[in-house]
Order: C-alpha cells, then sequence, then structure tokens
C-alpha cells in the first residue's frame, strides 16, 4: 500500500502502515477511540492533548459518542504513560530537581487540585517511595511541618525532598510556599532528616523554562 493513500484510512490503518510516531495527537487519540470523528471531538472539546490527559471519567462521557468503556481506555492509557515515566525515572539517583520532574511531573502536571507529596530516599539518593501528604483546593493546599516529615519518621528514612504542583501552570513559588520551605529547613535540622530539596512542578514558561521550580538551586536550601 502506498504511503499516499493512507490519508485516507482509519487511524488504526495509518499506524499499521506509517507506525505511531508519525500520527498526529488526534489520530493516536482515535486509535483508541477506535473514530477520528470521535477524536476531533474530544480534542476540540478539551483543546490540546494536555487538557484531555487531565480529564476525569465525567468530563469524557459527557461528550457525545463517548461511553464508559471508551472512557476508560483513555484513562487506560493516560495512566499506563505516568507509570512509566516514573519507572524509568526511579531507577536514578535523585540529586537533582531535575529528575524530580521526570519522576513526578508527568502524574502531577494532570492534577486539578494543589497537591504535596513527600518522595523519601534511602542513603544513596534511590528512590524508596512516594506518599501524599496533603490536597488542597483548587489551587492550594495547607502544608504541615509534621505531615512532611511524618512518613520519613515511621519508616525511618535517610532523607526527603518534597513536591507540590501548581495546577496554573507557573512554577514560581508564592511567599506561602517560601515561607514554608524556611519552615521545613528548620524541623530537617531538629529531627535530623535531611529536606534535600522542594520542587514545584508547573508547566514550562517564561519565568520557567523548565516547567518546575529548586528552593536549592534557588538557595533556599
Amino acid at each position: 500500500m502506498r504511503l499516499r493513500e493512507t490519508s485516507a484510512q482509519d487511524p488504526k490503518s495509518r499506524l499499521c502502515v506509517v507506525g505511531a510516531a508519525a500520527l498526529s495527537d488526534t489520530e493516536l487519540v482515535g486509535t483508541l477511540v477506535g473514530s477520528a470523528e470521535i477524536a476531533e471531538k474530544l480534542i476540540g472539546r478539551f483543546g490540546n492533548l494536555d487538557a484531555l490527559a487531565r480529564a476525569g471519567l465525567p468530563d469524557l462521557v459527557s461528550v457525545p459518542g463517548i461511553g464508559t468503556a471508551v472512557a476508560s481506555r483513555l484513562l487506560a492509557a493516560v495512566q499506563l504513560s505516568v507509570r512509566l515515566s516514573r519507572r524509568r525515572a526511579a531507577s536514578v539517583r535523585l540529586d537533582e530537581a531535575s529528575r524530580i520532574a521526570d519522576l513526578l511531573g508527568p502524574e502531577m502536571r494532570l492534577l486539578q487540585q494543589e497537591t504535596a507529596r513527600v518522595v523519601l530516599l534511602d542513603t544513596r539518593l534511590r528512590l524508596i517511595g512516594v506518599e501524599e501528604v496533603t490536597k488542597g483546593l483548587l489551587d492550594q493546599t495547607p502544608v504541615a511541618v509534621r505531615e512532611v516529615f511524618c512518613p520519613a519518621i515511621s519508616r525511618r528514612d535517610y532523607c526527603i525532598i518534597l513536591t507540590h504542583n501548581h495546577p496554573s501552570g507557573c512554577a514560581v513559588p508564592s511567599e506561602a510556599d517560601i515561607r514554608i520551605t524556611r519552615a521545613l529547613r528548620e524541623a530537617s535540622k531538629v529531627l535530623d532528616i535531611p529536606l534535600i530539596d522542594h520542587v514545584i512542578i508547573g508547566a514550562p514558561s517564561t519565568s520557567c523554562p523548565e516547567g518546575w521550580f529548586s528552593f536549592k538551586a534557588a538557595g533556599y536550601l
């Protein structure tokens, strides 16, 4: 079959001929939902692939032509992508903010509420686990010092990294973010549990081209 003939085919047929990497976002969604027309509706409704990945089940089934079966396939595909990203990042030494962003960014950028998580590390700065310590309102979450260090104390982990997301996409820290980081820095000295970093996960912007902010790199820790 000649390449030029694939333009009139459905996304699955095009994938078989030209490969998944050659397909557009809409065509890739079309292979999951089984219809190019419905894929166009989804992208049109949510605006882009990032917004579609953040959609929950009620949002998806509200689109005409999308039932729970199709919506479930989309949600499963997003979760598989998140888990693959975490497993790749978890195999390296987590001594840089960029690696923390690689570990948790794909998942935390999908969250619609501001959420704080603690990354638990061993003496070699390898991942032991990740625990959610608080979930806030749409754009803010109160973080208590005891909640941040409690998982490390109970599990006797060596050190921690605090992460939280900014659903707005801007990773620049607020005054509240700076205050809690300073309080956590002092508490870490008392508890003898090193706070390696506090990383804010957002989206790439002029102020934060990488899409994340590191309090360690900025000199707060």
